[in-house]
């Protein structure tokens, strides 16, 4: 039985991945995600792969929006502002010049690129427990239990899955209740929705803490078509403390996330059915109808994935240290 959850109190695009991106009224969703959601991504030159927010947060002092509406088909030229106010757009000649010189590396823009062109997607080198340690700015290796064995393999070489620029999923979504909860824990702390990047922020019908995590592999239905799945809770990396267009740096809102939610705030959606969203609508939710056995399986399935993964990274350590 579905139960309103909330409203849509903001939705955004990222045209160019890791940058700062552009807020909307309405949006249409497809299985992808956002229609117009990082359709363009930075390539590091040097290592020979693309750019990832947690890798090269320096992008993030970069803002990018269309110049023209995209859709499922079509990847409209952006519009690139530098952190000096400077802009640039897709098309320019110089580009990749002008990008290069302000970032202090050689880069080059890039499109989406399809599945097909699989080496654009590779890593540049491989990653071990400790390099993971490091992109994540953290002590212990993140869990992995809540990537898809499918997701989980591609993401062992690549750097985003084939045919998408996002991380994980196709969209992330957080809460006004979660974001409250963050701020009752630490109220020093500046956990603003723009740190988190979320595509769909939603405006809690309750204070519930963090109520995103309780509608884990059920359903959320938006408008009259959109129906989204809730796949997994959102694995942090150190990317919302870090110094952002309008916004400084914040090591509290690491702290707190380690000291209460073992690094996890938001959730990763897929979409079973599009449609077109806007601010305001209502979003509801329904509980995944499973059996006990089969919940008892998942979870023991999730276990093995953590444990197999975190296994095969240290082992990886001491292959790179050879």
């Amino acid at each position: 039985m579905k139960k309103p959850v909330g409203v849509i109190q903001s939705l955004h695009r990222y045209p160019v991945k890791s940058m700062q991106g552009e807020a909307l009224e309405q949006a249409g969703i497809a299985q992808a995600g956002v229609i117009g959601d990082r359709l363009w991504i930075v390539r590091l030159e040097e290592r020979g792969e693309n750019a990832l927010v947690r890798t090269f947060p320096k992008l993030l002092n970069f803002s990018a929006k269309f110049l023209s509406e995209p859709s499922t088909s079509r990847i409209p030229e952006v519009e690139i502002t530098l952190p000096d106010g400077a802009k640039l757009t897709s098309k320019d000649k110089q580009i990749n010049k002008q990008l290069s010189k302000t970032l202090g590396k050689p880069v080059t823009l890039w499109p989406l690129q399809p599945a097909s062109h699989w080496r654009h997607y590779l890593q540049g080198s491989l990653s071990g427990a400790q390099d993971m340690r490091r992109k994540f700015g953290s002590t212990k290796l993140p869990s992995l239990s809540s990537l898809s064995w499918p997701l989980l393999a591609q993401l062992s070489v690549l750097t985003t899955p084939l045919g998408r620029y996002q991380d994980c999923y196709p969209l992330h979504l957080i809460t006004t209740s979660s974001l409250d909860e963050l701020k009752k824990l630490e109220p020093q702390g500046d956990f603003c929705a723009e740190r988190f990047r979320p595509n769909l922020v939603i405006e809690s019908l309750k204070s519930n803490a963090f109520d995103d995590t309780h509608w884990l592999g059920g359903k959320l239905y938006i408008g009259d078509q959109v129906v989204l799945k809730v796949e997994s809770k959102t694995v942090r990396c150190s990317m919302p403390a870090q110094p952002q267009v309008g916004l400084v740096k914040d090591p509290l809102v690491i702290k707190t996330l380690d000291a209460h939610t073992d690094r996890y705030f938001g959730v990763n959606l897929t979409v079973i059915s599009g449609g077109q969203i806007q601010v305001g609508d209502t979003v509801e939710w329904a509980p995944e109808q499973i059996s006990p056995l089969i919940s008892q399986l998942k979870q023991r399935s999730d276990q093995l994935k953590d444990a197999l993964s975190q296994r095969l990274l240290e082992a990886m350590d001491r292959v790179l240290k050879r």
